[in-house]
């Protein structure tokens, strides 16, 4: 029953209180990321469900954690119905069919956590064993969450870390490495609290030895600044969604940026958003473009600029950057968003076409490493949601000397969305070791240090340009060397000790 969790004798009615603190908790977490930034909350929230789940059969630890993940991922990914509703013009029974359809299938994750931990840790209430177990399936499922379908790898715990001590991990374990220490030492307070002797005393040994590995962790310099420096403009338009794939607004928008160009070609670097340029190359190569590379001599500037490039053998349409100055290069996204850039599974879920407008749902997906060139060093291009995929944006290393995010954040409109992208690409810079600069169509645009330090930011929904001067940085993080792949084989080697112990103990009870 699910009143096991509790420690006390309970009325009848405490099914529902327990369910109860679980919608809290979860709801609660949310108010850990942007653009609250409470990011204790990450400790606190966690540490409910792993309280609650003591002791109970997997079936109800499930539901627990279903719940959990219903109210977590449903404010914290609410967001998506404005990207499908209000700008992508479905019915509204249909916008929150989708976005309730994406809710339940996140919640599983946490629900999962926490039937899988009962299984394998139902007797060990408040041991070191079990903290170490609960946390490890959590992170385990967060990378799952990174891949799965194409993966959506939003609302990692470690996300919320680029301004704790837990900062200092991010270069060396990423995002993933974050989480798994914030849970651990979350569900090791219980342990502190609730625990046997020996139990509390490790317990204690390892919150110390953490707190002393982190410490020595950030006063360790992983990559180094060249001695030049670069001025840089972020060119935030502020075009409205419904007004982009107008065409009658085309003019104005090529005109606003042209425009916001020239006031500020005394940059060396020019970077416009994602699909700045709502065209095709080949339709404005003889004359936009022409015009925007008389500003570039003029002033000696590189630009950045964001807009849509065609095969014209395969006629394939991609979602790229270019280059204009010194050097031409160009990059055309990977990783395409479901439904948004592309129709998965097109015969089954064309339909979609006919209730949600798509401006540019027939994409295909770039080839080659994420590296376009600025003043003759190499950047590491990301194109909107491609920013929350750590391991993918290290594949521009070592190369890239800095970071590049366009996005089109317009989709989002007045919502947490923005918020939470800003701060998933502070985490990416933090693991890098490097600047990144971010241009949004409608904001946040910001230039964010090496430490994840915001720089210079725009407002939102405001046609503003965003100016700092960046360096350009060498050398390797140890994340940016092996990626996800050290945690997570980390964390299997974990989990496998944990099953082998639990059935050595199963076939001792049994002799």
């Amino acid at each position: 029953m699910l009143t096991r969790a509790l420690p006390i004798t309970v009325p009848s009615r405490a099914n529902f209180v327990t369910a109860l603190v679980m919608a809290g908790a979860g709801g609660l977490l949310v108010c850990a990321f942007a653009p609250f930034f409470a990011w204790w909350l990450t400790f606190l929230c966690p540490l409910a469900l792993y309280v609650f789940i003591q002791n109970l059969p997997r079936r109800d630890a499930f539901v627990l954690g279903y719940i959990f993940g219903l109210f977590f991922f449903g404010f914290g990914v609410s967001w998506t119905y404005n990207s499908i509703h209000e700008f992508g013009h479905a019915p509204v029974l249909l916008s929150a069919l989708l976005v309730g359809l994406l809710v339940l299938t996140l919640s599983l994750f946490p629900a999962l956590t926490a039937a899988l931990y009962s299984m394998c840790c139902r007797e060990r209430t408040f041991d070191v064993t079990g903290a170490v177990a609960f946390s490890t399936l959590w992170v385990l499922l967060e990378w799952v969450r990174g891949w799965i379908f194409t993966g959506f790898p939003w609302l990692l715990i470690g996300h919320a870390h680029h301004s704790s001590l837990l900062s200092n991990i991010l270069p060396v374990f990423g995002s993933l490495g974050a989480s798994w220490l914030t849970l651990v030492i979350s569900s090791l307070a219980a342990v502190l609290v609730a625990g046997a002797a020996r139990q509390r005393f490790i317990s204690a040994a390892f919150v110390v030895l953490v707190a002393a590995g982190l410490y020595i962790a950030g006063q360790v310099t992983w990559t180094h600044p060249q001695q030049e420096s670069l001025n840089v403009a972020l060119i935030q338009g502020n075009i409205p969604q419904e007004m982009k794939w107008n065409r009658e607004q085309q003019r104005h928008i090529l005109g606003k940026y042209w425009r916001l160009s020239k006031d500020n070609q005394d940059a060396d670097i020019i970077i416009w958003p994602e699909t700045a340029i709502p065209a095709y190359y080949d339709s404005v190569k003889d004359s936009y473009i022409v015009e925007l590379e008389k500003i570039s001599r003029a002033g000696d500037v590189d630009f950045l600029i964001g807009l849509f490039t065609q095969d014209s053998d395969s006629g394939e349409i991609y979602n790229s950057v270019m280059t204009l100055g010194s050097e031409r290069s160009v990059y055309s996204k990977r990783h395409l968003v479901p439904f948004g850039e592309y129709i998965p599974l097109r015969s089954i879920a064309s339909f979609l076409a006919d209730y949600i407008v798509l401006p540019m749902a027939d994409m295909s997906s770039g080839t080659g490493r994420p590296l376009v060139r600025l003043k003759g060093h190499y950047a590491g291009a990301s194109i909107c949601y491609e920013a929350v995929y750590g391991n993918e944006v290290i594949d521009a290393l070592p190369e890239a000397k800095f970071l590049i995010n366009v996005s089109n954040d317009a989709w989002f409109g007045d919502s947490f969305a923005p918020h939470q992208h800003l701060e998933i690409a502070r985490s990416r810079a933090i693991e890098t070791g490097r600047y990144l600069l971010r241009a949004t169509s409608t904001g946040i645009s910001a230039v964010i240090d090496p430490g994840g330090v915001i720089v210079e930011r725009s407002n939102q929904f405001r046609e503003e340009v965003v100016r700092a001067t960046i360096r350009p940085y060498t050398g390797l993080t140890p994340y940016a060397y092996w990626g996800d792949s050290a945690i997570i084989a980390i964390l299997s080697g974990i989990f496998l000790i944990i099953g082998l112990h639990r059935r050595s103990l199963l076939r001792s009870e049994k002799r």
